[in-house]
């Protein structure tokens, strides 16, 4: 009834010379009819609708309040046309960028009751086959673990998981050549090249968002797997590619600690944050109630992270700022954040920290300190230092 109702619409004298406002307004109605409202923001339909780059700004470009203002102004000159009286009526309020779906006012109420009852027995009709199709209505549910209790916030948040990954800066030789030597590539005609006496300031150029931590990305891997377990869609972004404007529209997921400045700006007035002490060359967990220690701490790390431990923090806040929920995975070095990437995708390594935790801590914001052992260049079974629920 509402599709149909669609077209009629954008078949319209008011619609039909709009190619943009039919555009919009399609899409709006099925991403609604979808369940998929949480995707219904500004940035999000210039994006998906008309194409503009994911770092455009809204405030210079307002095409989708534009179209949308258009649309609102077009669907009260229909409704107020004669003949559409007893249409179904499709709303688009101001503000919003959500459908409303509306019966006929027109309807007497007995009519109306029965197609009340008859569209709770479509509804009902429906919900089985999907349940059926799914093979939920025979199976019973899964136990719930701790785990699903900690994403819970954030699978339950309208739109796309934004996942931001850390994007530490590297440096390549300038020369093509110089570098291929470095990584063992010869020419076509089998020659290495010469290898660089020294290498200097001039020979090097500054690449700060291409590379990202094997570590890193291994955390990305498991995050990104467990949430097409879940069904939730995500989207990937490297660090110095997020805007404070998407994290403000959806719930997002923050990997890295020093190579990610939105986990350090999340850290804020937390409890546990990373800090540095570049003059004793030192790496460490701060804690606000003990400011003093320097107890969970990496000193001579850099460059070559050769490490017996590492230190992590996972931390699931609503944060104050964007008011969207937050998940981070951080480590001091990269070991850390793989770890932590485990830490927040086994069921068993969370439970150990659950252990740990207050009752309803499922409903608040919560940071655990992690100690990662480093065997061969791998981080092991994490252990739970402390947490921190508020």
């Amino acid at each position: 009834m509402i599709r149909t109702q669609l077209e009629r619409i954008l078949g319209s004298p008011q619609f039909r010379g709009s190619r943009r406002c039919q555009i919009l307004f399609r899409h709006i109605v099925e991403q609604t009819l979808a369940g998929e409202s949480g995707q219904l923001k500004e940035r999000t339909l210039g994006i998906d609708v008309f194409e503009r780059p994911p770092d455009y700004d809204t405030s210079q470009d307002p095409v989708v309040r534009a179209t949308a203002g258009e649309i609102r102004k077009k669907l009260a000159q229909y409704y107020q046309e004669s003949g559409h009286e007893s249409d179904p009526r499709i709303d688009l309020l101001a503000g919003s960028y959500v459908a409303e779906f509306h019966a006929s006012p027109s309807h007497t109420q007995a009519p109306a009751n029965k197609a009340r009852r008859r569209l709770r027995i479509g509804w009902s009709i429906a919900a089985a086959a999907v349940l059926v199709a799914t093979g939920t209505l025979f199976l019973p549910r899964s136990r719930e673990t701790e785990l699903d209790q900690l994403w819970r916030p954030i699978l339950k948040a309208q739109g796309t998981i934004l996942i931001s990954l850390g994007q530490p800066i590297v440096y390549n030789l300038k020369s093509a050549q110089a570098q291929d030597e470095l990584q063992g590539i010869r020419s076509a005609e089998g020659a290495a090249a010469p290898e660089p006496d020294s290498i200097l300031k001039k020979d090097l150029v500054i690449l700060p968002d291409r590379y990202a931590a094997m570590g890193d990305v291994i955390c990305l891997v498991r995050l990104t797997a467990m949430l097409e377990k879940y069904g939730k869609p995500y989207r990937i972004r490297g660090e110095r590619s997020t805007f404070f404007a998407d994290l403000r529209e959806t719930p997002a997921v923050l990997i890295g600690a020093f190579d990610n400045q939105w986990t350090m700006h999340a850290g804020g007035q937390l409890r546990f944050t990373f800090e540095k002490d570049g003059a004793h060359d030192t790496d460490y967990v701060h804690d606000r109630q003990h400011p003093e220690s320097r107890e969970w701490k990496l000193t001579g790390a850099w460059p070559n992270w050769d490490v017996t431990a590492d230190y992590a923090i996972v931390s699931r806040i609503l944060d104050s700022t964007s008011d969207r929920p937050v998940i981070v995975a951080a480590g001091i070095t990269h070991y850390g954040t793989m770890v932590a990437g485990e830490f927040l995708t086994k069921p068993q390594y969370f439970a150990e920290a659950a252990a740990k935790l207050p009752a309803g801590w499922q409903q608040k914001n919560l940071q655990v300190v992690l100690r990662i052992p480093v065997v061969n260049h791998m981080g092991g079974h994490p252990q739970v230092l402390a947490v921190q629920v508020w």
